[in-house]
């Protein structure tokens, strides 16, 4: 190799380097900026083996559950509309699944029956005694899963458009970008640019039905969860390859206590006839449709929603 040939490559690495310090520099500002918003909201903290758990827990009498949707951004918070019309009648827990809100992150991806295991190790060692879960969208996978792998701990559930019933496990084709998602700087580079909040946004807009219902408060609230810390870009790598999916449909048709569904009618992603397929299998159980509401009923019709939940519960 000549001196020009060389005084070339090394021109381009140090600019490549350059390139790439600064892209770090860039993505340690986008964090700090995101971290600069604190979660004032009161909360717990379980201390588990792996790792901290964040949780609400309000109100007095049976424990009642909430499980959040395996949503970006998303945490507890998702249950505010609702949580403290439920705590006038019960006990109520809502947890921050690892990966979510102020809870830990793990290292690497979860599968379904990880966070099943999760939940059962919270009932076991903070409610203390069996429950009644109430469980929004890919949560009420985690809660269907909880069900088959301890069900002397669940009283009975209310399951808001389990995604199980129509998707079932992730493909390898879904799933091969996990790699690349969870590399640093370039990976993290795919989260940052997945989170932004015109991201959130049109997430939301594509669950929620009428648009009016994304307050800047709820925009506000997924955006920042979804950027808590770096190690987010976990979470955003197991939400966009759905590594965390199951089939439910096996635990469903089995399920041994009690259950209601409810679906929002113009639920997009998860369309009814899915609850069709499940009433179909379990015409015993009861089921609900809350008109003009996607994918989330406890967001956009609260009242009805908590009203229908005590009825059902009392």
């Amino acid at each position: 190799m000549n001196k020009k040939a060389k005084q070339a490559v090394l021109s381009l690495s140090a600019a490549a380097t350059g390139l790439s310090g600064g892209l770090f520099l860039w993505q340690k500002a986008c964090f700090w900026q995101a971290q600069k918003k604190v979660d004032d909201t009161h909360f717990e903290i379980y201390s588990s083996p792996l790792g901290d758990i964040a949780y609400t827990s309000v109100g007095n009498g049976r424990p009642l559950l909430l499980i959040h949707s395996m949503t970006l951004g998303t945490s507890r918070r998702e249950w505010d509309m609702v949580i403290t019309d439920l705590a006038k009648s019960y006990h109520v827990y809502a947890l921050d699944l690892p990966g979510f809100g102020n809870s830990y992150t793990p290292e690497k991806p979860w599968t379904a029956y990880q966070y099943a295991q999760c939940i059962h190790e919270f009932m076991e060692n903070v409610i203390r005694r069996p429950v009644c879960i109430v469980a929004s969208n890919g949560g009420g996978d985690m809660a269907l899963v909880t069900s088959m792998m301890y069900p002397e701990k669940i009283k009975g559930l209310i399951l808001i458009s389990p995604e199980g019933f129509g998707r079932g496990f992730a493909t390898n084709k879904e799933t091969k970008p996990l790699n690349n998602l969870l590399m640093p700087i370039s990976g993290t580079q795919l989260f940052l640019s997945g989170t932004t909040k015109r991201k959130i946004k049109e997430g939301l807009e594509e669950l929620i039905f009428a648009k009016e219902n994304i307050s800047k408060e709820l925009l506000n609230t997924f955006y920042y969860s979804a950027r808590r810390n770096k190690k987010n870009q976990v979470t955003f790598a197991t939400l966009k390859t759905g590594f965390w999916r199951a089939d439910t449909k096996a635990a469903f048709s089995a399920l041994p206590m009690p259950f209601w569904i409810f679906w929002g009618e113009e639920n997009k992603s998860n369309p009814i006839s899915n609850m069709e397929w499940a009433e179909n299998i379990r015409p015993e159980g009861e089921y609900v449709i809350f008109e003009d509401v996607g994918n989330f009923p406890h967001l956009e019709n609260s009242q009805t929603f908590t009203h229908i939940v005590k009825e059902y519960l009392k």
